[in-house]
């Protein structure tokens, strides 16, 4: 029993310290309540007192320390302000700090430009002065306002003037690099041309190279000219001359020109119209089977010099029945083809001028015409393919046979040769063409790829057909003969003449 209760004694006597324990602390904290409530209590009365302090300063203060709280409120604020704005401040300072020193580097890089600039300009200004003063602006544009030279150099704003002007001036002249490279090319062909012009009067030329271009000195009986200069006296010159040799050549031209050289022209033109006349006789007596009727014009080019008309009925009749009138209208004629020639062409010798000038075969053109619905007309018009190879074909033959009928003989020959002729041309206008060479008497020679000539309107040829086999490196001729109705084999020239098959197997024939 002793044993069962020792534990619950140790745990009652464990509660009674517990408790003991207890009864101290709870004393303490009862003790600390009182200081407490005590200091409490005197806390209270301290702030009784500062409230009542304070209410009674505050009477005795009044709006005085609200005016003072006030204006402190306000200093705070604005000094936040200017914080605020000094910052922003060392901010635009800085910016402007930066600004300032791009703005010298580039006021110092535009400056640089300027002196550039103003190098260039000087450059350039100085260039045009210089080409002014070789005298070629003058030449290009003689009314164009130049500044003085004798001041030295030229000021900037009438050199941009000049500058401006010529530009305006000139906008029209080819200045691509193309255009350039063809003066280039041209210069050494024109300045040979002026030299060799000069040297035949005892003148002189020279070129020397510049900075600006190749520039050409002239002497000119003894001095140094410009070209305006030059130009002057050269006209100056070929009038005193003129003047001198005008009566003297007037003369010359009256005795020779209308005498002897429009005799000449008189014969010449009087034998052409003759010609043209026999050639179509020769077209009036062998029509073509067709029924057309051709004939040849030799009639004055669209190029023809003025007056020709008048001076080709003059030149039908005889100088001797000439009037004054007349005389002087042919001698001006000739004279103003001469003068037009050497126009022309300066380069040429005298001779060769008169021998172009007088060539009355370029003052004329032939030309084909063929009669339809009771009128000549162009036969250039709408044809057939055979029709338009007769209108080209048969004046060629009329002229060949005209031209034969000189030769006085009655068996001399009179040789056609046609290459490869009437290509394109149906067979019934091949044989019309080959009947038109019989009926004007021509010995034709014609080479052709797979035309025979063996047609009724061809009275007798003889062939040579040309055969070859591929790889093998020889021609065998075979001989033919055409009767005007049949077709046989012809005589083999030597003893050895080897057979040979028909036509159809061997091949056309390639010099009928």
């Amino acid at each position: 029993l002793l044993a069962a209760l020792w534990p619950a004694l140790r745990e009652h006597t464990e509660a009674e310290h517990t408790v003991e324990g207890e009864r101290v602390e709870t004393a303490r904290a009862e003790a600390l309540v009182t200081e407490l409530a005590e200091r409490a209590a005197e806390a209270a009365r301290l702030a009784a007192a500062a409230d009542e302090h304070h209410a009674t300063l505050g009477s005795t203060v009044g709006a005085a320390v609200a005016e003072l709280q006030q204006r402190l409120a306000e200093t705070a604020a604005q000094l936040r302000g200017c914080q605020d704005a000094q910052r922003r401040a060392q901010q635009e300072i800085s910016d402007a700090t930066g600004r300032c020193g791009h703005a010298e580097g580039r006021i110092e890089r535009l400056g640089d430009d300027i002196g550039e600039t103003t190098a260039a300009r000087e450059r350039a200004v100085a260039g045009l002065q210089r080409f002014t003063a070789t005298g070629l602006l003058a030449v290009a544009l003689p009314d164009t306002e130049v500044p003085g030279t004798d001041a030295g150099a030229w000021a900037a704003t009438p050199a941009v003037n000049l500058a401006r002007a010529v530009e305006s001036r000139l906008s029209d002249v080819d200045d691509s690099d193309a255009a350039w490279e063809r003066v280039q090319k041209r210069l050494s062909e024109e300045f040979g041309r002026l030299q060799d012009a000069l040297s035949r009067h005892g003148h002189t030329a020279t070129a020397r190279p510049s900075e600006d271009g190749m520039r050409v000195d002239i002497v000119y009986q003894g001095r140094e000219r410009a070209v305006p200069e030059l130009a002057e006296a050269l006209a100056s010159e070929v009038a005193e001359l003129t003047r001198i040799l005008s009566a003297h050549e007037r003369e010359i031209l009256e005795t020779h020109l209308i005498t002897e050289v429009a005799g000449t022209l008189q014969e010449l033109i009087g034998a052409a119209e003759r010609q043209v006349r026999a050639m179509n006789t020769e077209l009036e007596e062998r029509p073509t089977s067709t029924g057309m009727t051709l004939r040849l014009v030799w009639r004055a080019s669209r190029r023809a010099p003025q007056g020709l008309a008048q001076a080709r009925e003059r030149l039908r009749q005889s100088a001797d029945a000439w009037s004054p009138q007349d005389r002087a209208a042919v001698g001006a004629f000739l004279q103003e083809q001469i003068a037009r020639r050497q126009a022309d062409d300066s380069t040429g010798s005298w001779l060769e001028d008169l021998t172009a000038a007088l060539d009355y075969r370029s003052w004329h053109e032939f030309g084909v015409e063929r009669h339809q619905h009771g009128k000549w007309v162009p036969a250039t018009g709408p044809a057939s393919g055979g029709e338009r190879v007769l209108a080209v074909s048969v004046p060629l033959f009329a002229a060949a046979s005209s031209h034969y009928a000189s030769a006085g003989g009655a068996h001399a020959p009179r040789l056609v040769t046609l290459d490869e002729a009437f290509a394109g041309v149906d067979d019934d206008s091949r044989a019309k063409c080959l009947g038109l060479l019989h009926a004007f008497d021509l010995d034709v020679v014609m080479t052709s790829e797979r035309e025979w000539a063996c047609y009724p309107q061809v009275p007798g040829i003889a062939i040579a057909q040309l055969s070859r086999v591929d790889d093998i490196d020889a021609v065998l001729v075979t001989r033919w003969e055409w009767d005007g109705s049949e077709r046989r084999r012809g005589t083999e020239p030597g003893p050895d003449s080897l057979p040979v098959p028909p036509p159809g197997d061997a091949g056309e024939p390639a010099v009928p």
